[in-house]
């Protein structure tokens, strides 16, 4: 005889809580009820409700403002994989305002492991641009990009705090982002990083690593980025194969 599945107090009022807040199509910024009041309704602990809102404020779904309550979060940044797009044009294309603060610009010369990704000898010159981003006037991501100095001569005239990279790199040089390559991986607040995105150090952040390519197949930019995954949703998107795709193979696992 099989028994009947119940979740643990804290899914199940995970499950009450994302309910409530599609029901009630609550948008960011709306408070929800008190703490007394819903575990009333629900018949829930205080324990079982503060462990699912704790676990959805880490998830980016709520957050908590000391005596003042709970309330929905302002909804993440989507990065789809599959998409070449600037963080300016991206957020623009979800109803997003991005907006960003330059923390370095500079001249440096390729290190052992930047001469290997750009295919050059050590002392290559390169541009470094290092930038905070922000969405919706909160900070997301830390972001440092090298780029090769010859091809990009004089960048440091250009305004890359109001402006996109990619537009300036398009419209100012005839380059391209055609095509590229990224890794995701997860990595550790710095006591700079934390400091720039108002987080602890140590706290864990996504870790994008991105190498895009010009019209010409060259690379044109290697560049690493410090991410915070409460603001940051990463998507990608799955397609079914076809027989010629598979070399004829039609066999499914």
């Amino acid at each position: 005889m099989t028994q009947d599945y119940r979740p643990r107090p804290r899914e199940l009022a995970r499950e009450l809580l994302n309910g409530y807040l599609v029901e009630h199509q609550l948008q960011s910024g709306d408070r929800l009820p008190s703490e007394r009041s819903l575990c009333e309704a629900w018949g829930l602990s205080r324990s079982a409700l503060r462990s699912a809102t704790a676990r959805m404020e880490k998830d980016g779904v709520l957050c908590s403002r000391p005596g003042a309550g709970t309330y929905v979060a302002q909804r993440k940044y989507t990065r789809n994989l599959q998409g070449l797009l600037s963080l300016s044009r991206s957020a623009s294309e979800q109803g997003r305002r991005v907006t960003t603060r330059l923390l370095d610009l500079k001249r440096i010369e390729c290190d052992k492991t930047l001469a290997k990704r750009f295919g050059q000898v050590l002392g290559y010159p390169l541009y470094k641009v290092a930038r905070l981003r922000m969405v919706d006037g909160e900070p997301l991501m830390v972001e440092t990009a090298f780029l090769p100095a010859e091809r990009v001569e004089g960048l440091e005239k250009w305004d890359l705090e109001r402006g996109s990279l990619f537009a300036v790199l398009e419209e100012a040089y005839g380059l391209i982002p055609e095509q590229g390559e990224e890794k995701v991986s997860i990595t550790y607040a710095t006591t700079d990083e934390a400091e720039l995105m108002g987080i602890e150090e140590g706290a864990p952040l996504f870790w994008i690593v991105s190498q895009t390519y010009d019209q010409n197949g060259e690379l044109l930019e290697y560049c690493r980025a410090a991410a915070r995954p409460d603001r940051l949703r990463i998507t990608s998107e799955l397609k079914r194969r076809d027989a010629a795709e598979r070399g004829g193979d039609i066999h499914e696992a």
